[in-house]
């Protein structure tokens, strides 16, 4: 029987189980497989894929012996995998054209199946004509075989070619699989003998096309071990040779053993690495993680997906670079029914600290190793040596995360990946970005409302918003396109940095949100200070949007928090709050929304002050008032005037009628005086129209004049405040001790600091809500800055038109 089988093709052997309708066609094959797989290698590489999806421990490779006995049959690559095998419904899988389980289903063992779309049988076309496959399951020896060069002659709408199914015996599968046992005596064993396994499957091709000539066996070594985790249950064998993972030849930079004796687990053994270079990312996360604790029991990884073993999360930079291969067979008896993680109890919880402890003395490996790293680091080498880790890595970082989220990150663009595939891809731009991080930087307008910058991985060009209110300052001197450029680099590597360090793309994007404010207001998009916000106003008054800006910028130096609402949406101009933090009638939280309005000319027409409007939007925002400001209104001295007609016909007491002048005289008595939201409180409540509002202003004004804060004596309490080093120096406190203080409320002596706060700048002095102060100079020198800044304060008008003298 033996010696007659040796003449039997594999489609002659054993008998016929059925025939398998493969609907398929040349055109199919050649746009599936041809389009696809450019490389023998990565054809190969597909078949080892099979293997790892069937959950297999190791897979051996055999590349064609070209002195093999011809008489033995063809010459054939073969792909061996102890994998779970193909079953007479497993075959019909197989032959599914363009469809797969893989997609949406988890595997049936203990990983995320790699294959998706089920074409990856027809990789074979590429470098074979001939593929046959060979699987043992539950005692059963099924065999197929493909011959694509009838598949050649088939068109789509033509019957589907069909294959026969056969099952063989074991006899005949040794005299197909013979020449495996003198090559490979280890892939032999695992299929015959007394030490095989249950379950297996064999790949066989034969009838090479041209493009198998450019298979070289080095170059197919290189490919596979790239595409190995570094700890794994998954082995690669190549004509014999076990395949290690390319980071197993990556620079440690620390390593420790472990071997305790722990109560209720016995005895547990393993070693801990840190490395140089990152171990996640790159093509091997396909077939698994190579970072993290790899615990095993009795030989198996059983936390395969639970990378930190229940622990929280730790530091990224030092995770990233970090493994643990640990062997607890002891943990047999804590395992829970899906044999995949340990239930929780004091033994587990001690082994956890165990992991834990060798992974903190790792990362204290790796920070010594950056402190000594840093201590090199010198700024011309940097400049002068080219591209760094430090400068690449943050941004090969970023890229990976907006490739893998399908979603640009804060700065980074997202490639366009539709004509390969991201995996490829990423191996490419990272060899580049290390090479060179940033091809080039070039100016572009985006708008002042755009980000600050704009990084293009596909280019590697760093596109720099000069419209952008920071990126404009910085260009505005000799030097600003260079310091620009260096600025827009650096954020691109602050956003990588926050990824390496663990952040969250979320948190990382809100943020660089929050930043980009800040450089707005560093930038002076939002007036920092009393001459800005004054000047400001003054000169807004011909732009609508620019005016209601300057508007609520001013209502912000009152101490209100502004909620912009206009541009082109209906509704008010803005939302003001005030948050006096008492709840009594005279002095409940309250807000007001706003409407600034230009014409064009000298005075705002009745018509167009929409009373009803402006109700209807308090009502609707439930605030507490609200008021127009203008540059004047036309008719708004007279009582019968239509604008104070339609102010009294539309019944709201809670309506206002402001005017610029009024608002600048405000803000400048706030910066000399302290206005609190108190006082103006009774702003809204008491005054409606526009005389309404100048009475108002007026007796404010002289109220402050007779009773003025002393400022002096107040600083000068706060100095002194500051020899109990137990406690802040605290305004009550002061008020409490100096007699000239206690006419003053609280809120009325911290708005007078306030009021110092935003002339001078926060870098001078902080005012707190708590009433605490934290004065970065003394008395002395706060006064004599403040009367040196009031100094430069613009000159306003008062609201009869005049020009207000400054008495301060």
């Amino acid at each position: 029987m033996q010696a007659s089988s040796t003449t039997l093709r594999p489609g002659q052997m054993g008998g016929e189980v059925e025939k398998i309708p493969v609907p398929i066609s040349y055109d199919i094959i050649r746009l599936f497989s041809e389009g696809l797989y450019k490389s023998p290698h990565k054809a190969v590489e597909e078949l080892v894929t099979n293997g790892y999806d069937a959950d297999a421990r190791a897979v051996h490779v055999l590349l064609p012996d070209e002195a093999s006995d011809a008489s033995s049959g063809p010459a054939r690559l073969w792909v061996i995998d102890d994998g779970h095998g193909m079953d007479q419904a497993g075959f019909h899988k197989l032959w599914r054209i363009a469809q797969s389980d893989k997609t949406n289903a988890p595997s049936d063992g203990d990983r995320p199946p790699i294959g998706q779309f089920g074409i990856g049988k027809l990789a074979a076309y590429v470098v074979a004509r001939n593929l046959l496959h060979l699987s043992l399951v539950d005692g059963r020896l099924l065999l197929t075989e493909m011959n694509f060069r009838k598949v050649e002659e088939v068109e789509l709408a033509e019957k589907p070619v069909e294959i026969s199914l056969r099952e063989i015996d074991e006899a005949d599968a040794r005299t197909l699989l013979a020449d495996i046992r003198d090559r490979a005596p280890a892939a032999w064993r695992l299929m015959f003998g007394d030490d095989c396994v249950p379950r297996w499957t064999v790949a066989g091709l034969s009838d090479f096309r041209d493009l198998y000539r450019r298979l070289a066996p080095r170059t197919l070594r290189w490919v596979l071990m790239t595409g190995l985790p570094l700890h794994s249950d998954f082995r690669v064998y190549l004509d014999k040779e076990p395949l290690e993972s390319s980071k197993a030849a990556r620079e440690t930079i620390g390593s420790n053993t472990i071997r305790e004796n722990l109560p209720g687990i016995g005895t547990v053994r393993g070693r801990a690495q840190i490395f140089k270079e990152k171990l996640t990312g790159g093509k091997s996360e396909q077939y698994g993680r190579s970072h993290g604790f790899f615990v095993r029991v009795r030989g198996r990884v059983i936390n395969l997906e639970d990378e930190l073993f229940g622990l929280k999360a730790v530091n990224h930079a030092s995770w990233s670079r970090f493994a643990l291969d640990i062997d607890a067979d002891g943990l047999r008896d804590h395992l829970l029914s899906s044999r995949e993680g340990v239930k929780d109890s004091k033994d587990v919880r001690g082994f956890r600290q165990v992991l834990l402890e060798a992974f903190n003395q790792c990362r204290t490996a790796y920070d010594r190793f950056k402190d000594e790293e840093n201590k090199g680091l010198d700024i011309a080498q940097l400049l002068s040596d080219g591209p760094r880790v430090e400068i690449a890595e943050p941004i090969v970082q970023t890229v990976r995360g907006a490739v893998d989220a399908s979603c640009e990150s804060f700065y980074v663009g997202l490639p366009d990946l539709a004509q390969v595939g991201s995996e490829d891809w990423l191996e490419e731009y990272e060899a580049d970005t290390y090479e060179e991080p940033i091809a080039s930087a070039e100016f572009v307008k985006e708008g002042s409302n755009a980000p600050a910058l704009r990084y293009d991985p596909a280019s590697r060009i760093l596109f720099v918003n000069s419209e952008h209110p920071f990126v404009n300052k910085l260009t505005a001197g000799a030097k600003g396109r260079v310091a620009a450029k260096l600025f827009a680099a650096s954020e691109v590597v602050l956003e990588g940095q926050l990824s390496l360090h663990g952040v969250g793309r979320q948190a990382i994007a809100d943020l660089l949100a929050t930043r980009d404010r800040v450089l707005r207001v560093m930038a002076g998009d939002a007036p920092a200070t009393a001459a800005e916000v004054l000047r400001r106003l003054a000169a807004a008054r011909d732009s609508h949007e620019a005016f209601e800006v300057a508007v609520g910028a001013a209502f912000r130096a009152l101490r209100f928090r502004y909620e912009r609402k206009g541009g082109n949406r209906p509704g008010p101009d803005g939302v003001l709050y005030a948050r006096l933090g008492r709840h009594d009638e005279s002095s409940a939280d309250y807000s007001l929304v706003y409407d600034a309005k230009t014409s064009g000319r000298k005075a705002v027409p009745a018509n167009k002050v929409h009373f009803d409007d402006l109700e209807r939007f308090r009502k609707q925002r439930n605030a507490t008032f609200g008021c127009f400001v203008a540059d004047a209104y036309a008719g708004e001295a007279s009582c019968s005037s239509t604008v104070n007609e339609n102010l009294r016909a539309c019944g709201s007491s809670s309506l206002s009628l402001l005017k610029t002048a009024h608002l600048e005289r405000l803000v400048r008595m706030h910066y000399t005086h302290g206005v609190t939201l108190t006082d103006l409180r009774g702003l809204f409540e008491e005054a409606h129209t526009v005389p309404e509002v100048d009475k108002w202003v007026e007796d404010l004004a002289a109220q402050y004049s007779r009773q003025e804060v002393p400022l002096g004596v107040l600083l000068d309490g706060l100095e002194d405040a500051k020899e109990d080093v137990k406690a802040k120096p605290n305004i009550i406190a002061v008020r409490e001790k100096v007699d000239s203080l206690k006419e003053f409320s609280p809120e009325h002596l911290r708005a007078r600091l306030r009021a110092v706060e935003a002339i001078l700048g926060s870098r001078w002095l902080t005012v707190n809500e708590d009433f605490t102060v934290r004065m970065h100079s003394d008395a002395g020198q706060l006064l004599a800055e403040l009367d040196r800044a009031v100094g430069e304060l613009p000159e306003v008008a008062s609201t009869d038109g005049t020009t207000e003298e400054r008495n301060d």
